[in-house]
């Protein structure tokens, strides 16, 4: 006879009030907070585009969503169009930032990273808008601490990713550290909402992609991703 099991959990879809504390944690904001949310269309930061407006509302303040297109895949300009057509139709501002100039023959995803906050920052610093908000989620810090761990980091590398991080250009804030993946997919599930699946997150050229895939084998043995950012969140 099979053995009985407990049916696996569904995800809850992220509450407004449990986002209410995570922006506190992050804060403080002015009286009518104006914040820019980094989305490329994916599932963590088009969640936080959505959490934000609905959280920026009431408190008279607003939302403005940057897609940077790298211009690394054909179909990014198209899907930085479909981002926008989404996002207008929930109400939210949305600016498209290109990458140009000559590109990397190696190291282009470092480069690309590099050139994301350049160009986001760049945009805030000019519009006086003194907060910008990433969609980084605890899967996310949880792969960060084994690549950084990977690379022999000291302590400092090991806390992985900050909440907030002070930059010359604008105030960075990570209000999803402690939000795992599937909770924010089933925020967007319960509004309806799709997301776009960027393929290069399975390209297995990439280091992280594979400690990925490796945090399901991790879980049995007591490092699964809440375990490894809660680490990390310690030191």
């Amino acid at each position: 006879m099979p053995e009985d099991r407990e049916p696996a959990a569904v995800a809850a879809p992220l509450t407004a009030p449990e986002f209410d504390v995570l922006m506190a944690a992050v804060g403080p904001f002015e009286a009518r907070p104006r914040i820019a949310v980094a989305v490329s269309g994916g599932s963590d930061s088009m969640a936080l585009a959505l959490l934000l407006r609905n959280w920026a509302e009431p408190r008279g303040g607003e939302i403005i969503a940057l897609t940077v297109d790298h211009g690394l895949r054909p179909e990014s300009a198209a899907e930085a169009r479909k981002v926008g057509g989404w996002l207008a139709a929930r109400s939210i501002r949305h600016r498209v930032l290109r990458w140009s100039g000559p590109r990397p023959e190696s190291g282009v995803q470092a480069a690309a990273r590099s050139a994301r906050y350049r160009l986001l920052g760049a945009w805030c610093h000019r519009h006086g808008v003194l907060h910008l908000a990433v969609a980084h989620q605890l899967e996310d810090q949880a792969e960060t601490l084994l690549l950084r761990l990977a690379r022999g980091s000291g302590l400092e590398g090991l806390a992985a990713m900050a909440a907030v991080s002070e930059t010359e250009a604008v105030r960075l804030i990570r209000p999803l550290l402690s939000v795992d993946r599937a909770r924010l997919r089933a925020t967007l599930t319960a509004w309806g909402q799709p997301w776009i699946e960027d393929p290069t997150n399975r390209d297995e050229t990439y280091l992280r992609t594979r400690l990925r895939q490796l945090l399901p084998s991790l879980a049995p043995a007591g490092l699964s991703p809440a375990r490894l950012a809660a680490t990390a969140r310690q030191l």
